[in-house]
């Protein structure tokens, strides 16, 4: 009996390792079309919002083709079918991004199924009304006195960040790093703007500006994060303004080969 139960077991392992895909729901994705800010419930205008409803198979290929998003809706005590839409995939994609409107209030189950009627992952999301509070955005560098900046191999939903590092390097993952904002007050900015300097030939100053990036945040976040490449080794200073170019919180970082 205990062998069997043993065998059991390991078969929902294979099975869990061979099928872990998640959906995300996001407002935000990075060039890779990776879910940045991703959470379970959401705030419309009277006209509705447009969200990511994104599939990752994490390295699992999808079979076909095509996937089908089928949007469910929470009423009268049970799921009944709402929405759903044909997504067009390049063959063996590992992640599909569909951008769903959404106008209605309410609770919404989403899920993907292939080709063959496979269920491949769900999420389930509260979509509520817009509270008519006005945001205003911060004059003041004072405000953001508490913020914290960290770095990460990767940030899960709902904002734990996994990995932290105190430095990088470009031969793991790329170069890639998740970089975190943390704050105990709403950041009250509707973009966030990202100076990225270098220090160049091992100057005193960091005095080579290599870019700068604007992500759009919303103003009620306390938090929010974003993925960075490096490109070359050095050590580097990440400057953060507001949209009124206050400035939120200043970051170093040493970037090794």
């Amino acid at each position: 009996m205990k062998h069997l139960t043993k065998i059991f077991f390991l078969l929902v392992l294979l099975a869990s390792a061979n099928y872990a895909q998640t959906v995300y729901v996001s407002d935000t994705v990075t060039e890779d079309n990776e879910p940045i800010n991703a959470k379970n419930h959401w705030e419309i205008e009277a006209w509705g919002k447009t969200l990511h409803v994104i599939l990752d198979t994490e390295e699992q290929p999808i079979k076909g083709n095509i996937v089908y998003l089928f949007i469910d809706k929470f009423i009268d005590g049970e799921y009944s079918a709402f929405d759903s839409k044909s997504v067009n995939i390049q063959q063996g994609a590992r992640r599909v991004k569909y951008d769903y409107n959404f106008t209605e209030v309410g609770k919404y189950k989403l899920y993907y199924i292939n080709i063959s009627q496979e269920k491949l992952a769900s999420v389930v999301i509260t979509v509520t009304e817009k509270s008519k509070k006005k945001d205003r955005t911060v004059k003041r560098s004072n405000y953001y006195d508490n913020v914290k900046l960290i770095f990460c191999e990767k940030v899960l939903v709902g904002g734990t960040p996994i990995g932290i590092k105190k430095r990088a390097s470009l031969s793991e993952n790329n170069g890639q790093i998740f970089i975190k904002l943390t704050n105990f007050s709403p950041l009250k900015t509707g973009v966030i703007l990202v100076d990225f300097w270098r220090k160049e030939h091992r100057s005193f100053e960091y005095d080579e500006y290599i870019e700068s990036k604007k992500y759009k945040v919303s103003p009620d976040w306390a938090d929010t994060y974003f993925k960075y490449r490096f490109l070359k080794a050095g050590e580097y200073k990440i400057v953060i303004y507001n949209q009124a170019e206050v400035l939120i919180s200043t970051g170093y970082i040493n970037v090794l080969d």
